[in-house]
């Protein structure tokens, strides 16, 4: 602007000459026309220069909230990826733990004795969490079950129950059968278990727990469809208890495959066990007395189900634990 002051003084200077001397009018117009145009020059020069500048702050502001948005999706992505890497991380982690769990099965199958003492490390790790409990456990025996379980290694009453130790006392046997009082021959273990427990422990529950694709129950039923075992007499003899249920469902269950005749006589053989309980005399006392009471258990290995039903068996009473 300053120049532009210094003009319009000259300008000025021209229109005194002027008025002293009159034959200098000629130069003064065209000294005015020029003063005039670079005056105009000039103005248009600030003007465009003004302008110029607020377009440069309108851009430095655009660039700055470019650069913000820009910052903000750079900060998005970054916490994308980082959630994508844990992601990644964890499900890596559970694969190597999954893969190190297979490798110490495979170990363990290899070396049946580092499976025996890597077992007996980790429980005397959860002993050792609840001693206090385990403790008591080593001074006193009362449990609440009596339970009778198949002995195949896929049918852990306790495990499949969640049972701790001292809970349960458990009989297993092939095909969970309970022999009827005085049928068992001159060894009656399960007979001996059952008079302890329910005279001397006074546990209050008997429960018998049958399973699906019992391979005793299946040797029964393959019996009757004519097959040939290559079982022992003695493996024979044990089963027999169960022979005379088999024989029933086969004929009341004709129509039905194979399977499903199985799966039947699984169930009745666990009834079966059941009664036979209450042959028992001092199983009978407690009845009666409502000391205790007597259950069955049918455990679905495909599906994970449990039935579960009372000695009073009937269909409308089961109970399905999925």
């Amino acid at each position: 602007m300053g120049k532009i002051t210094c003009l319009e003084e000259g300008f000025a200077e021209v229109q005194t000459l002027v008025s002293c001397c009159p034959r200098l009018e000629h130069f003064a117009l065209k000294k005015h026309q020029k003063v005039a145009k670079e005056l105009e020059l000039k103005v248009k020069i600030c003007k465009e220069w003004e302008e110029l500048k607020i377009k440069e702050h309108e851009l430095k502001e655009m660039i700055e909230l470019k650069k913000e948005i820009l910052d903000l999706k750079l900060h998005k992505e970054l916490e994308e990826i980082k959630c994508k890497r844990e992601a990644c991380e964890a499900h890596l982690h559970e694969e190597l733990e999954e893969f190190k769990e297979k490798a110490e099965l495979i170990g363990h199958a290899i070396n049946p004795i580092e499976k025996i003492k890597r077992g007996f490390q980790e429980f005397k790790i959860h002993f050792e969490e609840k001693k206090e409990y385990y403790e008591k456990l080593a001074e006193c025996h009362k449990p609440k079950f009596l339970i009778f379980s198949d002995c195949d290694s896929r049918v852990d009453p306790c495990k499949i129950l969640n049972l701790e130790l001292g809970e349960a006392m458990v009989v297993r046997n092939v095909g969970c059968l309970v022999a009827a009082y005085g049928q068992e021959g001159t060894c009656p273990s399960a007979h001996a278990a059952i008079e302890y427990a329910v005279k001397e422990l006074k546990v209050e529950h008997l429960l018998v727990i049958g399973h699906t694709k019992c391979d005793a129950i299946q040797s029964l039923m393959k019996a009757h469809h004519g097959e040939k075992s290559d079982f022992s007499e003695h493996f024979s003899n044990w089963l027999k208890i169960g022979e005379h249920t088999c024989k029933q469902v086969k004929e009341v269950h004709s129509s039905k495959s194979f399977e499903e005749q199985c799966t039947v006589c699984e169930k009745e053989c666990v009834n079966l066990s059941m009664q036979n309980l209450l042959t028992y005399p001092f199983v009978q006392e407690a009845v009666a007395a409502k000391k205790i009471s007597i259950h069955a258990g049918y455990y679905d290995m495909h599906s994970c189900a449990f039935d579960h039903w009372s000695l009073d068996f009937n269909y409308t009473e089961i109970r399905n634990y999925h």
